[in-house]
């Protein structure tokens, strides 16, 4: 199964609601964690993984808290994903990060699945942050493209 993991969503949920804020305000990773029923300690982390990429800025202070670093259109969910979870791979042979797999030389699906791949990662390269909403509590449809090339 395919599937973002929990800190990813969580991570886009965030990114989500700083992009809805208005111009120049700011929120906590505590207020963001109550506001979305995450665990202050694990939304704390995921806003350390976004800032350290560039993608929300930090204010320190009383009145400090988060806001997204670059306009909401420019930042694609890829990177948000990326931030959180390191590179896009749907199988351990297609991370980068990965030992060489014993049946490198033999695998028959690993051509046609690096496609599929290249595909997915496009498409999130292709979806920014601005697409994920209007309002902040209301889910949004992205209208999917016929076919995404890679």
């Amino acid at each position: 199964m395919i599937r973002l993991s929990k800190s990813a969503d969580y991570g886009l949920m965030a990114m989500r609601h700083l992009a809805l804020l208005p111009q120049g305000c700011c929120c906590s990773a505590r207020e963001l964690a109550q506001g979305h029923k995450i665990p202050p300690a694990l939304m704390a982390k995921l806003m350390q993984r976004l800032a350290r990429r560039g993608l929300v800025s930090a204010t320190h202070g009383i009145k400090g808290g988060y806001r997204i670093a670059r306009p909401a259109q420019t930042i694609s969910l890829r990177e948000v994903i990326e931030a959180i979870e390191g590179p896009l791979a749907m199988t351990d042979c297609h991370d980068p990060r990965g030992e060489r797999c014993d049946q490198d030389g033999t695998c028959t699906v690993k051509q046609p699945l690096l496609e599929i791949q290249a595909r997915i990662a496009a498409l999130l390269a292709a979806t920014s942050v601005r697409d994920l909403g209007g309002t902040p509590n209301r889910p949004v449809r992205i209208a999917m493209p016929a076919r995404v090339r890679a």
